[in-house]
């Protein structure tokens, strides 16, 4: 990447951060370490298409869209349903009973 649009992208990315992150914290119900995680993908893929990203009217708004995007991305990969649970041991299910029947 030229110097110019590496120096563009740190000013722009250094203003928007902290709006990002906010925006994040929202989106993730006050998850800061999920939060961290999409400013940094969204940041990541704006970086990787700056060139182009640039002479878009209005970057701002594009890398919120960025950002619910990485999100719903996120909701929809299979790991993101699995929760812990809360005591952290796991019990031997025992089989069910066999019912009696009747003649």
């Amino acid at each position: 990447m030229k110097r110019r649009y590496e120096e563009e992208f740190m000013a722009f990315a250094a203003a928007r951060s902290a709006p990002l992150f906010r925006s994040a914290c929202v989106l993730t119900s006050g998850d800061v370490h999920l939060a961290e995680d999409l400013v940094q993908d969204t940041l990541g893929r704006m970086y990787a298409n700056w060139r182009k990203i640039a002479q878009v009217d209005d970057p701002a708004a594009y890398t919120h869209t960025v950002l619910v995007r990485a999100y719903l991305s996120y909701r929809r990969r299979r790991s993101s349903s699995e929760q812990p649970t809360g005591s952290g041991r796991h019990r031997a299910r025992t089989p069910p009973r066999p019912v009696p029947r009747r003649s």
